[in-house]
């Protein structure tokens, strides 16, 4: 059981259920998405009977607390004790090397899960657990990345498809929440219940946008499908208690954040001239992985889908100063005047969509 990729980590579930469970597990990467696989590992020990300890080395106390212990109970009764260690990289080689040694004495009694932000392979778990356990690493890899590794996984455990399009859409709106994205994506397979293929239109009536993907969505709405179908998801959101002031946000920082990605397309004009979706996002992972590129924020939080789109609106516009005139006169209506909000947003999408029109 040496090194699990990611895709492989129901392997090593099934081998855990088949009693072949190694006396180390070393996840190494970020830690929530980590605690998130490890769990499911951790839920079938569970299920046999086993006994979970856990221990967070971040926490000053708890890891004096856990290197002035043995580091090792004795279980009762032959019943598997395991220990789910956070923050594994605090972890000094002493003591590594102090429950090394001592699992060796008891192989079949207990087992331990490491976290860990990183590792090195001199360490005594590591090795320890490349010899005898399982590594398996989140390193390497972007947070989109490991978002579609998990939408794959899942697809296809469900019999379910979605074509490139519909799925870079429902990653880019669910944000970067593990948690949200796991949610939103069991709500939208049991939505699809027996159809095979999940659609745009089932990702967009299911799927609850954190604010960034709201952020995408009305824009977006706006450049491809023009003012009418912008402005029923304004009334939606309207409907479903957003206040004002937060949409007309929505809509600035899309703006804002078009303005800086064309600064940033300009020094980059080999990324500029890519047509094709997986092309632009490779060359864009290639500039964040530089470490002498200074990336605006704006660019380095958000999904490639959507600053691929928004590419293509930059196009579409000319004048930016029209653009947040459009904007001002909106915020002064809404906080100044006191007018409709209904009646405000009707106006500003409709001058949006003339200047858009005109550019």
């Amino acid at each position: 059981m040496p090194v699990f990729t990611p895709l492989q980590l129901g392997k090593l579930v099934n081998l855990a259920k088949q009693g072949r469970i190694a006396p180390i597990y070393l996840f190494v990467g970020e830690e929530e998405f980590c605690k998130q696989k490890a769990k499911q590992v951790l839920d079938v020990l569970k299920t046999q009977g086993a006994i979970v300890e856990t221990y967070d080395l971040k926490n000053k106390d708890e890891l004096k607390e856990f290197l002035s212990s043995r580091g090792m109970q004795e279980s009762l009764f032959g019943i598997r004790k395991v220990y789910l260690i956070l923050g594994g990289e605090n972890l000094p080689e002493k003591k590594g090397e102090t429950l090394v040694n001592s699992l060796k004495n008891f192989p079949n009694v207990f087992s331990w899960f490491f976290i860990a932000s990183e590792m090195s392979e001199t360490h005594p778990v590591y090795k320890y657990a490349f010899e005898k356990g399982a590594i398996v690493p989140f390193l390497g890899k972007r947070q989109e990345d490991f978002f579609e590794s998990e939408l794959i996984i899942k697809l296809k455990e469900n019999n379910k498809y979605m074509d490139k399009h519909t799925a870079n859409l429902f990653l880019s709106l669910v944000g970067k929440d593990y948690n949200h994205f796991k949610n939103e994506l069991e709500k939208l397979l049991l939505y699809s219940c027996d159809e095979q293929y999940i659609t745009e239109e089932d990702v967009l009536k299911v799927t609850v946008a954190v604010e960034s993907g709201a952020l995408y969505l009305l824009s977006d709405t706006l450049f491809n499908k023009g003012p009418h179908k912008a402005f029923e998801l304004i009334l939606h959101l309207l409907d479903s208690k957003v206040e004002p002031p937060v949409i007309l946000g929505y809509l600035y920082r899309y703006f804002k954040r078009m303005l800086i990605l064309k600064e940033f397309l300009k020094k980059h004009p080999d990324l500029e001239k890519e047509e094709k979706y997986s092309a632009f996002s490779q060359k864009l992972k290639e500039i964040k992985d530089n470490p002498l590129e200074e990336i605006p924020k704006a660019i380095a939080d958000v999904h490639p889908y959507p600053l691929y789109n928004m590419k293509k609106n930059l196009q579409k516009i000319k004048n930016f100063k029209k653009i947040f005139e459009i904007l001002y006169r909106a915020d002064t209506a809404l906080k100044r005047d006191f007018f409709q909000p209904v009646r405000v947003f009707n106006q500003l999408i409709f001058s949006l969509w003339q200047e858009i029109k005109e550019s």
